[in-house]
């Protein structure tokens, strides 16, 4: 029996190793703000954590979060190299830099990540792919900031998660929706159908204990989709873009600026300091004229078989009304 017990308290030992060692070889893999705290593996995927007023949460497990797509499959496991940190200090403010390199057969990748002291719960990203080989290398897409968030909702009849959905879809469906198994929607930022496309950057989902938003910080339109999905237990939310890049040998691919932001309470929080971001990134707001508050008549009463003569013979009764706005919706 004491041989039994000294074995058993040798493999407690052992296992305590193994796990403290994991943890401490993580810890050197994180980079962490005030709120949100993103630690990587040796396959460089990733895991968010958040120090919100409500407590710590974490949104789900490690799992690949940037990665390319090469004919058809996804690229996902990059051996960890090492990590560099500088400080940051520029239009946006100050804060701090942390790049994560690793390695796939002939591609270097490296993960740029910028914490600023104002966006304590934003973590904006740069990655790049490195083709460090001797043959082209044919790129189909990449994606980044993918995450699944767990579904801890004890309430039976409660919606797990809730959604910010920023695509725009001729169904005109709501923009913030609960999310249920089975639920997909790809957010794509360009035409969707004749009339409906673009919207805000941004994609969001959240719960009770916490919410996470991603989306690009370009300041331009750019044609990327934000999907948001929910298969089982797991909501999954990300970043893509389809792009057929040709990587020659020494090459660079660079990624869309994206971002990850951690939050507590709904997509509002997440929503305003993405504003901020972008007006101290340059995007500038005119100020809105008061004849922007003027009664508008629209055209779209003839809807779309109407003829110039009907609107030119409607003009002078609108003006009588004392219209000052004439629209024409689908001319």
């Amino acid at each position: 029996m004491r041989k039994i017990a000294i074995i058993s308290r040798v493999a407690i030992v052992l296992i305590a190793g193994l796990l403290t060692g994991c943890s401490q070889s993580n810890a050197s893999k994180t980079v962490a703000g005030k709120v949100i705290e993103i630690t990587f593996n040796d396959q460089l995927h990733s895991r968010v954590a958040a120090n919100l007023p409500t407590g710590r949460v974490e949104f789900g497990e490690f799992a690949p979060s940037e990665y390319l797509i090469i004919a058809g499959n996804s690229l996902t496991d990059f051996k960890y190299a090492n990590k560099q940190v500088q400080q940051l200090s520029d239009k946006i403010g100050s804060g701090q830099q942390v790049v994560f390199t690793g390695t796939a057969e002939n591609l270097q990748k490296n993960v740029a990540i910028s914490l600023y002291d104002d966006f304590p719960g934003m973590a904006v990203y740069q990655v790049t792919y490195t083709n460090n080989g001797t043959a082209d290398i044919v790129i189909d897409g990449w994606v980044n900031n993918r995450y699944q968030l767990q579904n801890a909702t004890q309430n039976v009849g409660e919606a797990p998660f809730w959604s910010y959905q920023s695509g725009s879809y001729e169904s005109r469906d709501d923009w913030v929706k609960p999310l249920s198994p089975g639920f997909e929607q790809k957010n794509y930022m360009g035409m969707n159908a004749s009339d409906y496309g673009g919207g805000t950057p941004v994609s969001d989902v959240w719960s009770r204990s916490g919410g996470l938003a991603v989306g690009h910080v370009e300041l331009a339109p750019k044609l990327v989709s934000l999907p948001v999905s929910m298969s089982d237990e797991h909501a999954e939310i990300r970043v893509s873009q389809e792009k057929s890049v040709t990587l020659k040998p020494g090459e660079t691919f660079e990624t869309l600026r994206t971002f990850v932001a951690a939050h507590s309470s709904d997509y509002f929080e997440a929503l305003a300091n993405y504003r901020e971001f972008m007006i101290r990134s340059g995007i500038e707001f005119r100020e809105t004229p008061a004849s922007s508050y003027d009664p508008v008549w629209c055209a779209w009463g003839y809807e779309r078989d109407f003829t110039m003569p009907q609107i030119y013979g409607t003009l002078p009764k609108v003006k009588e009304l004392g219209f000052k706005w004439a629209v024409l919706d689908d001319g």
